[in-house]
């Protein structure tokens, strides 16, 4: 049985020279996604913004037949409160009128409105010249009118969110791991658009590497053991474009970029173990009621490594090394090209500790087994 350790993370914090990102809210920073503890401390979106020369001007009017433009100032807002702020400010800075701007409570739609004290006292938009109206989700042919306030016709909550990461040096990964936390889906859309880039440069107009990402509910990744760039590079960017999650926001768990470990000659043997972990607790009252204390489940694997090389069993001292059983990691019981016991990897690609220390034994001269109890992490 094909089993792979995502055991060299080029994500972790004490090795990577720089990470930047889009946005992110104050109390679920980025910094949850790569913390190496549980991941149900996440990363969660807060509404990046890229506003420049060409999606920054509103066409208004106060009063009938006199166009107003309002040009919003360029730039990467890093939360919606301030890029609404700075609509807000464009369209005062050109209009008599107080405008107020925001995301819709019930439908986290963009809405404007006008208190409608300028001018002749009316407000109407003119979406189809304004170059602003598809990033807030209004329709690029129609023009809005009869009303102090308007509601975008699409939910819009960003124009992109992004992690980018600076190795200080070029490496060469060969997988990628995004999760949410346990018992959800990821919070991001079956329609969202992923890219995962590659470059020598911090310059992402023409990035050498590329890697495909194909949505799943539960665990998204790629893994090619040739790497998932033509060459080890620099810089790694990912880039997810879901302006339409109805959450209001994209939701991350954990993310591991780096490379893995399959063993050649050594394999995981047959029986694959597992054990469902449910931590809820039912007590019986005196008249045979039952009351649950629901809690979180999970589950336990155990796996037995056979006819290990001398390298093999010391890269998996290694893992141990690094991890122990302190830190969590990703492990894949079954690998895209070998399909043994489920209907797709993504459903056995595990975030996970090692529940006690591995054990292993020399069965004849350079060849070791070694067993390893492991626990999914919530």
């Amino acid at each position: 049985m094909s089993v792979r350790i995502y055991n060299d993370n080029f994500l972790d914090l004490n090795v990577i020279s720089q990470l930047t990102y889009s946005s992110e809210q104050t109390n679920f920073p980025v910094l949850n996604a790569f913390n190496l503890q549980r991941r149900s401390k996440v990363w969660r979106t807060n509404g990046h913004w890229g506003i420049d020369a060409t999606n920054n001007t509103i066409i208004f009017r106060e009063t009938s037949a006199v166009d107003l433009t309002a040009t919003v100032a360029e730039s990467d807002y890093s939360d919606s409160t301030s890029f609404f702020a700075a609509i807000k400010t464009a369209m005062e800075a050109v209009g008599g009128s107080t405008y107020t701007v925001e995301s819709d409570s019930t439908t986290l739609k963009v809405k404007i409105t006008s208190n409608g004290v300028g001018g002749g006292g009316i407000f109407e938009v003119d979406w189809v010249n304004s170059t602003i109206s598809d990033v807030l989700g209004f329709h690029s042919s129609e023009e809005d009118t009869g009303a102090l306030s308007y509601i975008a016709d699409i939910l819009k909550i960003h124009t992109d969110e992004w992690i980018k990461f600076d190795f200080g040096v070029s490496n060469l990964p060969t997988a990628f791991a995004l999760i949410g936390s346990r018992n959800e889906p990821i919070k991001i859309s079956p329609s969202a658009t992923f890219e995962l880039l590659g470059n020598e440069t911090d310059n992402w107009s023409s990035p050498t590497g590329q890697a495909t990402l194909t949505y799943d509910d539960e665990v998204i990744f790629v893994a090619d053991g040739n790497g998932l760039w033509p060459e080890a590079l620099r810089y790694a960017r990912l880039r997810i474009i879901d302006s339409s999650n109805v959450n209001g926001y994209i939701q991350i768990g954990a993310i591991f970029l780096g490379q893995f470990f399959e063993g050649t000659r050594g394999k995981v043997q047959f029986p694959f173990g597992g054990r469902y972990i449910d931590r809820s607790r039912t007590v019986i009252s005196e008249g045979g009621q039952t009351f649950s204390d629901v809690r979180e489940k999970t589950e336990q694997f155990s796996i037995q490594w056979k006819a290990l090389t001398i390298d093999e069993k010391e890269t998996i001292d290694t893992i141990f090394d690094s991890f122990g059983t302190s830190n969590p990691f990703f492990v894949q019981f079954d690998s895209n090209s070998n399909l043994a016991f489920s209907g797709r990897s993504e459903k056995y690609l595990r975030y996970v500790k090692f529940q006690t220390a591995p054990t292993y034994s020399l069965e004849s001269p350079q060849n070791f087994s070694c067993k390893m109890d492991l626990i999914e992490e919530l």
